[in-house]
């Protein structure tokens, strides 16, 4: 019986490829000023550099077989992109909001002050099924690219990181909430890094 059950509960743990789609938006808290900044900040999605883009990663279950994931909407870059501009709509530098918005990469764009994009290096959430608990990894490795339209200058700041944790009982809920506080904590660092002086966005050091 015990046998039984065991085989049981490793069939019943395997995987069927299927593929997950993450939330990976990080929650952003109320703006503390009332009007956004006098400055156009214009978000481009962000050139996707991974050697694998069909997804985000995958769940290796302990019965065999996997579980795919990827963001919502399959884009990285364009999720990216508007993570950083919900960031600095509602807490940008210095706890401020400003006026931020996404656009396709190649559009046109009119009365903006400072144009970011970059590239993802990686971008990837992992589980791996053991017995009595699931490994999770999260890693990100991004290159944001800001250019002031004013006098041409640019900023390039290299963000990185990576997490990992340890669950009992698997969602994929656990891997959102570990990819969307590795982004925050990306999106927290590059705001940090850096300072407007005027409608310039240059580096804070």
């Amino acid at each position: 019986v015990c046998v039984a059950g065991g085989l049981a509960l490793l069939l019943g743990c395997a995987g069927t490829g299927e593929m997950v789609s993450l939330n990976v938006q990080p929650h952003q808290p109320f703006v503390q000023s009332g009007q956004p900044e006098p400055l156009k900040i214009v978000v481009e999605p962000f050139e996707d550099l991974r050697a694998d883009k069909s997804k985000l990663g995958q769940r290796t279950h302990l019965g065999g077989g996997v579980t795919n994931f990827n963001v919502s909407g399959g884009v990285p870059g364009v999720t990216i992109a508007e993570a950083l501009a919900e960031a600095l709509r509602w807490r940008g530098w210095n706890r401020r909001g400003w006026d931020a918005r996404v656009v396709q990469s190649g559009v046109e764009i009119s009365g903006a002050d400072i144009v970011i994009g970059g590239e993802i290096r990686e971008f990837a959430a992992n589980a791996k099924s053991r017995v009595f608990n699931t490994k999770l990894t999260g890693e990100s490795r991004l290159v944001i690219k800001a250019k002031n339209l004013a006098d041409d200058s640019s900023t390039v700041r290299n963000i990185q990181g990576e997490q990992t944790k340890l669950v009992f009982w698997f969602t994929s809920e656990d891997l959102e909430t570990l990819m969307s506080g590795l982004l925050q904590d990306g999106l927290d660092r590059f705001v940090a890094d850096t300072k407007i002086d005027g409608r310039v966005l240059k580096s804070a050091k």
